[in-house]
């Protein structure tokens, strides 16, 4: 007799097929039936997961896994992951900067804040980042207004928290393969290009480095492996990590589900250990309210706070439907990919099929989960990301919870296979991030002509159509004006003072291209 678990994983197995067929037509011809794939993507990772969660026993074990202890093959590993992120990162380190990056470089330029200000100074954006602005104005000591020089420190940066995704892993008792993967799909995945080439994405940088910094020092805490200083050093890297972005304000729950585990919740160690970093987080929370007037953060159409704004609907078509979707398939559909990449879409399809054949325990799948709903529990109001992949840069933490959940399925996948779908995973995500990073290389290109052609003008430029967006990347929904006085000054510093009659350009958007225009005096 067919178990009603049986007969679900059957539909779920049939629904992820007829999906797959589905978007891999959609890939390899376009538009056909339907423009954006979002809904066909969420149906496939949804069913994905579940059948995952389905096929996982409920057997209890015993016993810890055995403590890793780090070798020559980790060096070896690490080496690796850094050499990964150099060789898919490289030719986009001399994109030109994009909207918001001209006035942080110019705001990081004119720091002026005191020690005390600096803490005390709220964003224009309702964000609350003291710690980022200092980075930013050490930063351009070294970096000043060359692309070349901020890409490559936000690579570097990219660099240890691919690192230290696999260190958490080795820590959280994955094999040394698994998280390696874990690791290397952070590295590369789809998502990455605003994050990691905008420099708009740096707090994300810096919030996760210090989130994963102070997770690897609590773990090697509760582990008995050090003593109570890797536990100063968790909290200070939480603070760090808090007064980055706000993302990393959910750390002392990632603390929880790591505790929770372990079943250690409730033993009076755990209570001790994280009273610390429950005060210094409402601590910190309380003087964010005190400096910003309220909790801060973006506003909607009607000036109340999104975080304040959300329904049922929205957090469930978030979490549930958009996240997995995002996740799993990183495409910009703004651009149509090529057939080479329709082909390796095909392949990453079968490896997912494949992969939801892995059997784990249910148990194996909590840290993952945990982390990935926690992480993207503070960016939830605009996690409704659409088919252009804007805002993308949100997921950035939050994709340090699905690479560990698909190395944990790998794991459950003999020793063959393994290397097959880990591969075929990276590969696709490797296509997807050079697919991705194609539109943003076009877009920076054509905002330096943009810059060069009004700079080139010898009166105050007037601006017609310019599009904020290009392609689904950031164009000039601001800094324009920034940038054109960077390439006449070199640094951005001066404002408009000519007050002849201006330059008329005009965007034409057959050419994606300024075009001059007559001005008329009357």
């Amino acid at each position: 007799m067919v178990t009603a678990r049986r007969w679900a994983q059957l539909a779920l197995t049939a629904a992820l097929v007829v999906c797959a067929l589905a978007l891999a037509v959609r890939t390899l011809a376009g538009p056909l039936y339907f423009r954006s794939p979002l809904n066909v993507e969420s149906a496939i990772g949804l069913a994905a997961t579940l059948l995952l969660l389905l096929r996982a026993t409920t057997g209890q074990t015993t016993a810890e896994p055995a403590r890793r202890r780090p070798g020559g093959w980790d060096a070896f590993a690490i080496l690796l992951i850094a050499g990964l992120v150099a060789a898919v990162f490289w030719r986009s380190a001399s994109f030109y900067f994009l909207s918001d990056d001209f006035i942080l470089v110019k705001q990081a330029k004119s720091f002026l804040y005191s020690f005390r200000g600096l803490f005390a100074t709220a964003g224009a954006d309702g964000s609350y980042r003291p710690f980022t602005h200092f980075y930013m104005s050490v930063a351009y000591k070294w970096a000043g207004t060359n692309p070349n020089h901020w890409h490559w420190t936000e690579f570097a940066i990219h660099t240890a928290n691919s690192i230290l995704v696999f260190v958490v892993a080795r820590m959280l008792g994955f094999s040394r393969f698994c998280a390696a993967f874990a690791s290397a799909l952070f590295a590369v995945h789809g998502t990455r290009p605003e994050a990691v080439v905008w420099l708009a994405g740096r707090a994300d940088l810096l919030a996760a480095f210090f989130v994963l910094l102070g997770l690897a020092s609590f773990i090697r805490f509760w582990s008995r492996e050090g003593g109570t200083a890797w536990l100063w050093v968790a909290l200070m890297s939480m603070t760090l990590g808090i007064l980055s972005k706000e993302s990393a304000y959910t750390f002392a729950l990632l603390l929880v589900v790591f505790l929770a585990s372990k079943n250690a919740l409730r033993t009076r160690r755990a209570l001790y250990a994280l009273i610390p970093f429950l005060v210094v987080t409402a601590s910190l929370l309380a003087w964010r309210i005190s400096v910003l007037g309220g909790l801060g953060g973006y506003r909607n159409q009607s000036g109340h706070s999104e975080a304040l704004s959300l329904s049922v609907i929205t957090v469930v078509k978030a979490l549930v439907l958009r996240l997995i979707a995002i996740l799993f398939f990183p495409v910009s559909w703004s651009h149509k990919p090529n057939a080479i990449f329709g082909v390796i879409m095909i392949l990453y399809l079968a490896a997912l099929i494949w992969l939801t054949r892995a059997r784990v325990r249910w148990q194996a799948f909590m840290i993952p989960l945990g982390f990935l709903l926690v992480l993207a529990l503070p960016p939830l109001p605009q996690l409704l990301i659409g088919p252009d992949l804007q805002k993308a840069r949100l997921l950035y933490l939050p994709a340090m919870g699905f690479c560990l959940l698909l190395a944990t399925a790998v794991e459950g996948l003999k020793p063959r296979p393994q290397w097959a779908i880990a591969i075929t995973i990276l590969v696709f995500n490797i296509a997807a991030l050079f697919h991705n990073l194609s539109a943003w290389g076009e877009a920076a290109e054509k905002a330096r002509t943009a810059c060069s052609m009004a700079a080139a003008c010898p009166n105050k430029v007037e601006v017609r159509g310019l599009p904020g967006s290009l392609n689904g990347v950031y164009f000039f929904a601001n800094g324009f004006q920034e940038c054109v006085e960077m390439q006449r000054n070199g640094d951005g510093s001066q404002p408009f003072e000519r007050s002849e009659y201006p330059c008329v350009l005009s965007w034409d958007s057959k050419t994606d291209q300024l075009s001059r225009v007559p001005y008329d005096i009357h």
